[in-house]
Order: C-alpha cells, then sequence, then structure tokens
C-alpha cells in the first residue's frame, strides 16, 4: 500500500521519515527531495575500471561543493548528487525515488531508486543529461520524489538492511561513496569467471 500525504506527515514528525520536513515538498502520494550541497563526477580519464579492484572504482571519482554556484551538467554526463533531506526508514516501509516530470521533459533523466526497509543516511541519486545542451543545476530545487510503500509484514531481521554486514549506503551521511564490490560478491565473480 502506498502511503498518502496524512502519513508521511506523521511519520515524519513522530518518526524523523525524512528530516527535515517541508510541509510544501509533500504531495498527495510522494514527497519532493532536495538536491544538496555535495555532488560527486567521474574523473575524465582514459582508463579501464576493474569491478574486482575496489581501489580502481574508488579513485575514480571527484566531489564538488555546488552550495554557491551550483554545477553546470555538460551534455551526455552522468552524475550524483546528495540529496538535503535525510531519510529513516522504519521496518515496514520500503521507498522508491521516481523522477520528476519537469525534469524529464528537460532531458535530465533521474535514476530510479529502491532503499530498503530500516535505510537510514542522505541518499545520493543519479543524474544524466540527455540533451546536447548544458544544463545548470542549484543545491536546494526539488529534483525527484519518494514514494513510500508499507510492506506486507517485517521482514527478517538477518535480512534488514541495518543488519546486512554488506549494507555499503546505510548511514552514508559524510562523503560520497561509490560503488562497492564486496569480497563476497567478488568471490562468486571470480568464480563464475573461472568456470
Amino acid at each position: 500500500m502506498i502511503l498518502t500525504d496524512k502519513k508521511i506527515r506523521e511519520l515524519a514528525k513522530e518518526n524523523e521519515l525524512i528530516t527535515p520536513f517541508e510541509e510544501e515538498n509533500l504531495q498527495s502520494e510522494s514527497y519532493d527531495v532536495t538536491i544538496g550541497t555535495e555532488l560527486t563526477v567521474m574523473k575524465k580519464e582514459i582508463r579501464c575500471l576493474d569491478i574486482s579492484k575496489q581501489d580502481d572504482i574508488d579513485s575514480a571519482y571527484r566531489h564538488i561543493d555546488i552550495s554557491r554556484d551550483g554545477y553546470i551538467i555538460s551534455p551526455k554526463e552522468y552524475v550524483w548528487v546528495s540529496l538535503g533531506e535525510m531519510i529513516k526508514l522504519p521496518d515496514n516501509l520500503t521507498a522508491h525515488m521516481r523522477p520528476k516530470t519537469r525534469y524529464t521533459r528537460l532531458g535530465l533523466i533521474v535514476g530510479d531508486q529502491h532503499c530498503n526497509s530500516t535505510y537510514t543516511g542522505h541518499l545520493r541519486i543519479g543524474i544524466f543529461n540527455a540533451t546536447d545542451y548544458p544544463i545548470r543545476i542549484y543545491s536546494g530545487v526539488t529534483i525527484a520524489q519518494l514514494v513510500f510503500e508499507e510492506l506486507d509484514g517485517i521482514p527478517s531481521s538477518e535480512k534488514l538492511y541495518k543488519n546486512k554486514q554488506n549494507a555499503h549506503y546505510q548511514n552514508e551521511n559524510g562523503a560520497f561513496r561509490g560503488a562497492k564490490f564486496d569480497d563476497e560478491y567478488l568471490d562468486s565473480l571470480w568464480d563464475k569467471i573461472l568456470e
């Protein structure tokens, strides 16, 4: 069941579902989230990123403060922005990031994102400029909407995101965390390659 404005407001005020909570960002069955002050891009280098080498991946990112001047997304460029809001999902809720129509019609494609129950942190979302025009974005403007959905029961304790050892993005409040490939995943990858 998708939550309506009444339940989103109640959970935001009583359980810190969204912090800070702004009434004007609340829609009938979603909440508009804003661009935060941090943006991350891939460095413009010609090299192969090997997913089996975490250092390779981690060194590919460059972080930019956009709080003052915003950021111009070049044509065909993909960036990640931090959200201005902290999300704190309880055991019985999941959330889905959806693009806002105005940006889709402008040619800025916001990546879909699923948030597991018990996720807590400042989400980072991907934005792709699909146009041939540079487009400037700014901190503080709404960029996407979160749709909250009630689960049909509570997941097993060991499956809750907050309890998983490989919940790489849990409590992401500081610096951007890029793509993470844990040892278990890489071991299974190598097993498949070597078959």
